[in-house]
């Protein structure tokens, strides 16, 4: 299609960004057309790719004049093609506006709520990941794919990896097509290293690395340190989690004094660790045995009762005579709670619940299911875990029915 003169449109003007990160603008008909780098503000020409009858998607050709917001990438594979940081042709001090408004956006149309989210924090733009995945190239250099292709270029220095990581990036052969994952500890320098070894083979790693999926290493976020394994989720490091162990105390003060929490889709206990005092009595449920596992270690010690489920949250029921829980904090995966997992909310029997969202649509979704619980978004909080991506972590604070504002 891309070959097709017919499909090639000129002075397409981007409106804003949507979720996703893709831009907004309009055919002569009044269809919208999504445009893949296209920034609020641009002219461009564009290939149209998917022609539907109530839209299009279409690639950037060229931009005839650029948007105030669009600037040059300054890291190599980029320029390259490589599609990590799908944002880097905006200029920085934009990325959490438009991502608020991305939030908003998704509150109006998908959640019919009528909410402006606060703008929140960023992590630093550049060495913020402590953990990263490369795949080997066809030159045997750790590399990272292009923009939706299962083609992987050379990743050379990666602007946005801790230095430690960064140095073994480059260092490092990698057979083709081999996906590695490798995690470093800004608290102590270790690293781990997970790949599966049937299916290739890795070499360069300093000797100190520890391999495999019982490979773990120790992190330190709010001034307590965690166990990670290799096969647990963290965040994209550790300025990440502070900022979400931060946001979360602000949005549920409640958590200073409960005598119960819910930390679900806990993972390593993250919150269950922080954002509560050592006597609170904690359930962690979470799905990963691994992580699960990585709870159990970070939780020991505690005053209160430590209960760790292996459940989906969507299947967990509180057992007769437990302690009603004051506050449920939840972090699901992309696809959101879901109404499973409002469902698990409203059997908490709760009266807040703080709410860590990486999907603006099915933020938005959650809202919507919560508010015909009885529950209702007092505010929410956007902050950039992911600068130079499109990627937006919200969080937020709705309180059921008869329960105080703050």
């Amino acid at each position: 299609m891309q070959d097709d003169p017919s499909q090639r449109l000129a002075d397409i003007e981007i409106e804003r960004v949507v979720a996703g990160g893709e831009g907004l603008g309009r055919l002569s008909d009044g269809r919208v057309v999504f445009v893949k780098g296209g920034i609020p503000g641009d002219v461009a020409t564009v290939d149209l790719i998917d022609d539907r009858r109530d839209w299009a998607r279409a690639t950037l050709v060229s931009v005839e004049v650029a948007s105030p917001q669009r600037g040059e990438p300054t890291c190599p594979a980029r320029t390259h093609g490589c599609g990590g940081c799908d944002w880097a042709e905006i200029l920085p001090e934009h990325h959490l506006q438009l991502k608020a408004d991305i939030v908003a956006e998704a509150l109006r149309r998908t959640g019919r709520i009528d909410h402006a989210p606060r703008i929140g924090a960023s992590v630093t733009r550049n060495g913020y990941r402590s953990g990263v995945r490369v795949v080997g190239t066809s030159s045997h250099q750790a590399g990272f794919r292009r923009a939706a292709e299962d083609v992987s270029i050379p990743a050379g220095r990666c602007e946005i990896a801790i230095p430690v990581l960064a140095e073994m990036i480059e260092s490092i052969t990698v057979d083709p097509g081999l996906e590695v994952t490798l995690r470093a500890s800004v608290a102590t320098g270790e690293v781990t290293a997970r790949w599966d070894d049937r299916l290739g083979s890795v070499n360069g790693l300093p000797s100190s690395v520890d391999i495999g999926a019982s490979a773990s290493l120790i992190e330190r976020v709010a001034g307590v340190d965690f166990v990670v394994s290799a096969g647990s989720f963290f965040q994209s490091g550790p300025q990440a989690a502070e900022l979400l162990v931060d946001a979360v105390s602000r949005h549920a003060p409640e958590l200073a004094s409960a005598r119960a929490m819910v930390d679900a889709y806990g993972g390593i206990g993250l919150f269950a660790a922080t954002v509560v005092p050592s006597e609170t009595d904690v359930w962690v449920v979470e799905t990963s045995r691994s992580a699960l596992g990585d709870a159990r270690i970070n939780l020991d010690g505690r005053e209160g009762r430590s209960e760790l489920v292996r459940s989906e949250f969507g299947r967990w029921r509180p057992m007769r005579g437990d302690l009603r829980p004051d506050v449920v904090v939840a972090d699901p995966a992309r696809t959101g709670l879901g109404r499973p997992g409002v469902a698990a909310v409203v059997r908490s029997r709760a009266k807040v619940l703080v709410l860590v969202s990486c999907d603006p649509v099915s933020f938005a979704r959650d809202a919507a299911l919560l508010e015909k619980e009885g529950f209702r978004l007092e505010q929410c909080e956007v902050l950039d875990l992911f600068p130079g991506t499109h990627h937006v972590e919200v969080v937020s604070r709705f309180v059921n029915a008869g329960t105080l504002s703050m």
